[in-house]
């Protein structure tokens, strides 16, 4: 596949959409509300990491104040004790003593626009678990979908309102001494996803922020070698704009996006979360698998990137460092060029300077090893879906399998030495062609792409193919 024109080249990684990990339950607290007016200015000019970007959307100051009103809420919990009987080995008497605490109750805050004002609500309300109550009489507010600090929520009362942000207590430990469920409480301030927040102006404004950190990324590292290209700098051997791709690509459903569906809003989704958090868009993200922030590095990968590379000074610490976006797209475009630079060595004789994106793209969902076997096996069709010929190579071998089973019976079952040396002739064909499409199965397995590496790459080509068009 040749690279694709204009701007965009990228290719896109496969995470959970939005999965914050978090063990939330909530506090005995009582409901309050505040309502104060926003004033903020219809534009104002503003700057991204010293980058001028666009006008700041009303909205968005609307959403500062708020997270301003928030900062100042203290969030209350409730540890549960959980007792144990033990029996006093001399006197023989039993007595119950605190073995542990669970974490009960705690408070979660919102930050609530009302249209017909302008007004901003600040209302607390109680969580356990995966449920949230908000007791407060002056607004009626139901959780949809419980997602940690992203979690969706409707707004009933005031009518037409939103949820413009909210302060949310994320636990490590939900059980524990009381010493390891404090320890691990963090009040997190943060702009949950909403349609209703997704004006022209906020989605531009999140696309600007984005572009002006790798912007950024790129000054930062023009001066660094390239491992993929010797003789090119890695902002040569792998354009911005590659980046930014991959950057959707990796908070993008797979699905949404390969069949059929609105590629456009999820886009969107991304741009709006970053104009709404901007810096701390993502950085409560983390998957089943320790990935985090918006890079989704997992721990062994950042450690070793960062070990590699001490001329970019990349932060060591991995949960800093995941949660600083300035950090975090500094550390992908470093990785993808070590990747491809690894194919490059693995896989010398098919290895193509143009695919430098595609190979560590690929890496990154795959790893290494496999995709240097791809080019090395099938050159310029190296990403293809072999998922066809891998299930038509095992039926063949399934049904030989049951051929020779077949022609062992036959042969057990004849007496006739002419007929059994004709069954044993058909029998050792059909073995020899077993063992080779075995082998051939083997080496299919081995050397193809996985098919989520496939449709992870598929998936970068759509939003390479969706930026072209817009460009056009």
């Amino acid at each position: 596949m040749q690279k694709i024109k204009i701007i965009f080249t990228i290719l896109l990684a496969l995470s959970p959409t939005f999965a914050f990990a978090d063990t939330a339950t909530t506090t005995n607290a009582s409901a309050t509300s505040t309502s104060t007016s926003a004033t903020a200015p219809t534009s104002t000019p503003g700057s991204v990491l010293g980058m001028q970007t666009l006008q700041i959307p009303a909205i968005i100051g609307q959403i500062k104040q708020a997270k301003a009103q928030l900062s100042a809420i203290n969030l209350n919990h409730a540890l549960i004790p959980v007792y144990k009987t033990i029996k006093n080995k001399k006197t023989k008497k039993t007595s119950s003593v605190v073995s542990k605490y669970n974490l009960g109750d705690k408070d979660i805050a919102l930050a609530i626009l009302d249209p017909s004002s302008g007004n901003t609500i600040i209302t607390v309300g109680r969580q356990n678990g995966k449920a949230m109550v908000f007791p407060d009489p002056a607004v009626d507010v139901q959780l949809v979908k419980f997602n940690g600090v992203n979690s969706k929520f409707q707004v009933n009362r005031p009518a037409g309102g939103t949820v413009i942000a909210l302060k949310y207590l994320i636990s490590s430990a939900d059980s524990g001494s009381k010493t390891a469920i404090e320890n691990g409480l963090s009040q997190a301030i943060y702009v949950p996803y909403s349609d209703s927040l997704g004006s022209p102006d906020v989605v531009a404004y999140g696309a600007n922020y984005l572009n002006n950190l790798i912007n950024n990324v790129t000054l930062q590292l023009q001066n660094i070698p390239s491992q993929a290209i010797p003789g090119e700098m890695i902002t040569q051997a792998i354009p911005p704009a590659m980046i930014k791709a991959l950057i959707y690509a990796e908070h993008t459903d797979t699905a949404t996006v390969l069949y059929g569906g609105d590629t456009q809003g999820t886009i969107n989704q991304l741009n709006i979360l970053l104009a709404t958090n901007e810096g701390d868009a993502f950085k409560y993200s983390v998957s089943t698998a320790a990935a985090r922030g918006i890079a989704q590095f997992i721990p062994s990968t950042y450690d070793s990137l960062v070990k590699r590379h001490p001329e970019a000074g990349l932060n060591p610490d991995f949960v800093a460092g995941m949660a600083d976006h300035l950090n975090s797209i500094k550390a992908m475009y470093l990785l993808l060029d070590d990747y491809a630079g690894a194919v490059r060595v693995q896989a010398s004789q098919g290895f193509v300077a143009s695919r430098v994106f595609d190979y560590g793209a690929a890496s990154y969902n795959g790893g290494t090893s496999r995709v240097a076997k791809a080019v090395n096996t099938f050159g310029s069709s190296w990403n293809a879906d072999r998922s066809g010929d891998i299930n038509s190579t095992q039926a063949q071998i399934n049904s030989l399998s049951y051929q020779a089973k077949s022609l062992k019976k036959k042969i057990a079952a004849t007496k006739d030495k002419k007929t059994k040396a004709t069954l044993q002739a058909q029998l050792a064909a059909a073995q020899n062609q077993l063992a080779s499409d075995n082998n051939q199965l083997a080496q299919l397995k081995a050397a193809s792409l996985k098919n989520e590496t496939v449709n992870y790459l598929a998936k970068i080509y759509k939003v390479i193919q969706y930026f072209n068009d817009q460009q056009a």
